[in-house]
């Protein structure tokens, strides 16, 4: 054959793998009817030239064996058509004699003519039968097998004369023709059976291997580097995890196009592959993030000679590309072991740490990011127990009147002390509870704590006092924050003009459900407050909103106020605006008496900070308004 078809190669392998596990079942059944033909022989007085008979047929039937046992303890070979061919010939030869030595059977009937031959022929029918039945793989061995006895049988029976003896040996020449037609029926079905099954096979692998490969850089994808991760286990550590992300590359979509970022994150592709270590593996996981994993041994460069040499070379010009910066921040992780969710994550958190420092650096993930890591796992950890026990609450800062201290509303702290790691600050318990999934059920509680300090305000006959809770457009957008606020107020007969929400300005993903929600609680009374006005993404278009009664000015332009000229012009300049548009300031970050009187003498009149109270617990901050109304009465 001039060329080898692996496709053909297997069906042929199937072939003759059907055609030993065949003959393990049709040779016994030879050896128990050429036994009884022994025995039929023995009785009638020819038992010698019956038992050699025996013996050839059985030799044969043991050659056979024994090259279907060779072969199935044979390793194998694939995609090799010249072996596999010679081996299926050698069954085909085999068989050939095989059926020779059963046409002697002519010979030990006298030509069919003694009064055994009817038993005689209808076991050789029945084997006949039995070899086409165990051997429908492959036609030519069953052929070969029938072809030499039925024909001599068929002749013999000729040459008796007679009808009756004529219709025999057509009946029997019939039966021939049946048998083969059936071979060849039966080669064909196996032969189009394993061409499906191979073929679905291979569709199979190629789909499996299409899912692990990323088509824009040919590299491979996330599911692929978990598959190949796999192959560092056989090999001697340390391992080496780098997660790159590129610096500027949206611009390159927003500037020139997806079709031209999609070539240049190809063409970055081939940039890092050119500096990769031998035997490493490059995937990309995301839109511009890639990992390079590879060992670490002694002839391989340092990770961060690599790194720098790798920012070096990805912040090259681009050839069509004039107007973008392409940079990278790497993060770099060294492991013992290959563990893929562990090297990533701790990339990802040395990469985080990269990109802190500006664009084109590159980070170690080290002790002091170990640390960093299990304090934030320890925090994950713990923050649900931490929510229902209640370990975890919120206490309340007053916001009060710059004239006189009067409170007039407080601000909902989250607050919790770790008894391993202290006090955690608001952003890292929203950070853990985003994480964790927990975002809601934190949100709830602090929403309850808010109502129950509502609730005593009532009671006291403080209704002038508002509450106010600090909610993210983010998690307006993504939850029913809305319906928790609105149902839970009127489950408790609460004023809704007694509550707050202060906004901080992100840039929400979808404005217009942001504003849908904020139009029924706004309609429901509740007050819309911005919250750390000035540092965030829309200071001004915010106040064109109606809904907008409140700003609060960020504490980092209120410390040190008395002794910045630019921050009281800043300041200055809020709050005449505020005032034009009828929108109340107030000030957050108060913490000396210098503060305080150059405030007033800008204009505001309430501010909250550690000159007029820290957060306290929600019984202390009721406390605090019942006592100072008793001494108003």
């Amino acid at each position: 054959m001039e060329k080898e078809d692996p496709l053909e190669a297997r069906i042929l392998q199937d072939q003759l793998a059907d055609l030993r596990a065949g003959l393990f079942v049709s040779m016994p059944i030879s050896i128990v009817l050429s036994g009884l033909i022994l025995t039929v022989q023995a009785l009638s007085g020819n038992g010698l030239a019956g038992a050699a008979w025996f013996s050839v047929v059985n030799a044969i039937n043991a050659a056979r064996l024994a090259l279907a046992r060779h072969q199935l303890k044979e390793p194998g070979v694939q995609d090799d058509l010249t072996r596999v061919w010679l081996r299926l010939r050698w069954f085909g030869r085999l068989a050939l004699l095989a059926g020779f030595t059963w046409s002697f059977l002519a010979v030990l009937t006298a030509g069919y003519t003694t009064s055994q031959a009817s038993l005689h022929l209808i076991i050789l029918a029945g084997i006949s039968a039995g070899a086409v039945t165990y051997g429908s793989s492959y036609a030519a061995a069953a052929i070969c097998f029938i072809t030499p006895p039925l024909l001599i049988a068929a002749a013999c029976l000729l040459t008796k004369g007679a009808p009756e003896n004529y219709i025999l040996a057509f009946a029997v020449l019939l039966f021939e023709g049946g048998l083969v037609r059936s071979s060849f029926v039966g080669q064909a079905r196996f032969r189009d059976a394993s061409r499906l099954r191979h073929q679905a096979e291979r569709l199979a692998a190629e789909m499996e291997r299409n899912s692990r490969e990323d088509h824009l850089t040919a590299l491979l994808n996330r599911r692929g580097l978990e598959h190949a991760i796999d192959q560092f286990e056989n090999t001697d550590g340390p391992f080496v995890a780098m997660l790159i992300d590129l610096d500027g590359f949206k611009s390159v979509n927003d500037t020139y196009g997806h079709r031209t970022g999609d070539e240049l994150l190809a063409r970055i592709a081939r940039r890092i592959e050119e500096e990769a270590p031998e035997g490493s593996t490059l995937v990309r996981i995301g839109g511009d993030e890639f990992v390079l994993v590879f060992s670490s041994r002694k002839n391989s460069p340092s990770p961060t000679n690599l790194a720098s040499n790798l920012i070096a070379k990805l912040a090259r010009p681009y050839p069509g590309i004039a107007s973008v910066r392409i940079g990278a921040s790497i993060g770099i992780y060294l492991a013992e072991n290959p563990g893929l969710t562990e090297m990533l994550l701790r990339a990802d958190i040395a990469l985080y740490t990269a990109k802190r420092r500006g664009r084109n650096e590159f980070c170690l993930f080290d002790a002091e990011l170990a640390r960093e890591l299990q304090r934030r796992q320890s925090i994950e950890r713990d923050l649900h127990s931490a929510i229902t026990m209640r370990s975890l609450v919120a206490w309340f800062q007053p916001i009060v009147r710059l004239e006189t201290e009067a409170v007039v509303s407080f601000e909902a702290l989250l607050r919790w002390s770790h008894p391993l790691h202290g006090p955690i600050s608001p952003p890292e318990i929203m950070t853990a509870a985003r994480e964790t999934g927990m975002l809601q059920l934190l949100t709830q509680t602090v929403f309850a704590d808010c109502c129950a300090l509502i609730e005593g305000l009532v009671k006291a006959d403080r209704r002038d006092v508002r509450v106010a809770m600090n909610v993210s457009p983010c998690e307006l957008e993504a939850g029913d924050i809305d319906e928790m606020i609105l149902n839970g107020l009127a489950a408790k007969d609460l004023p809704a003009t007694m509550f707050d929400i202060e906004i901080t300005e992100e840039a929400p993903v979808d404005p217009d459900r942001v504003d849908e929600k904020l139009a029924r609680l706004s309609h429901a009374g509740i007050s819309i407050a911005l919250d750390d006005f000035g540092t965030g993404f829309s200071t001004l278009a915010s106040l064109k909103d109606s809904r907008i009664r409140k700003v609060k000015i960020d504490q980092g332009f209120v410390r040190g106020l008395a002794k910045s000229r630019e921050n009281r012009l800043l300041v200055k300049a809020v709050i005449d605006l505020g005032r034009t548009l009828g929108i109340e300031v107030m000030a957050e970050g108060v913490e000396t008496e210098a503060d305080r009187q150059t405030l007033y003498k800008l204009g505001c009149r309430t501010a909250q900070g550690f000159l007029f109270s820290k957060a306290v617990p929600l019984h202390l901050a009721l406390d605090s308004v019942v006592k100072e109304h008793a001494k108003e009465l």
